[in-house]
């Protein structure tokens, strides 16, 4: 039986996960949500049905996706529609995402992409992206709203905090910590802790400035 489920926004990854549930037989898709796109819209010849009030006064029951990469702008809209209790936010995982085994934890709203790989011991919080071929070593902890880009390498024993961007290409090595709300730049080597609220570039990667 195929369960309904719909998008909140409407951009390039939004289309992903239109691309991702499409692989995934058990969804059927209701529809886009999106305050910034005109409702009725066809995005991928799919409907924006309307923005988050619509969503919260949704008539019946709804899986949704928030398909947004900025981890504070996701936590954002999550808060604002955690006022209806008729929405459920259920885990995605593409069919070409490796999971190695069961001790991975993987928490409410996450998307696992294509290409993506996981071994073992891991955790992820709720609402976390993991993008296309990103590999995240065992033992590994991602807190809620985080979004690990295409191609990031984490490797063993990494904790990232809460709304943290790992951008794309970037390597975390073993046993780094990143603290709450960073941003790690794109390609960026990181061999050593990082503070909260700070955005890292380089190889060796700094850190540059605050980001709140």
């Amino acid at each position: 039986m195929t369960k309904e489920i719909a998008i909140y926004g409407a951009g390039g990854l939004g289309r992903e996960a239109l691309a991702l549930i499409h692989a995934l037989p058990e969804w059927k898709i209701a529809g886009f949500f999106d305050d910034g796109v005109e409702k009725g819209t066809k995005v991928n010849g799919v409907e924006v049905l309307g923005g988050k009030e619509q969503l919260i006064h949704w008539s019946r029951t709804l899986s949704v996706v928030i398909a947004i990469g900025n981890p504070g702008v996701k936590k954002s809209i999550v808060q604002h529609l955690n006022q209806a209790e008729q929405l459920t936010y259920p885990v995605l995982i593409h069919p070409r995402a490796l999971i190695m085994d069961s001790t991975c934890a993987i928490g409410k709203g996450s998307i696992l992409t294509a290409g993506c790989v996981l071994t073992t011991n891991i955790h992820i919080g709720d609402h976390v992206l993991v993008n296309l071929n990103a590999t995240i070593g065992h033992d590994c902890v991602i807190g809620k709203y985080s979004s690990i880009m295409p191609g990031a390498n984490l490797a063993g024993a990494v904790t990232i905090g809460e709304e943290v961007l790992i951008g794309s290409g970037a390597s975390v090595l073993s046993e780094v910590t990143v603290g709450s709300n960073s941003v790690i730049g794109a390609g960026a080597v990181v061999n050593h802790s990082i503070e909260a609220n700070v955005t890292a570039v380089g190889i060796p990667a700094r850190a540059m400035k605050r980001t709140s």
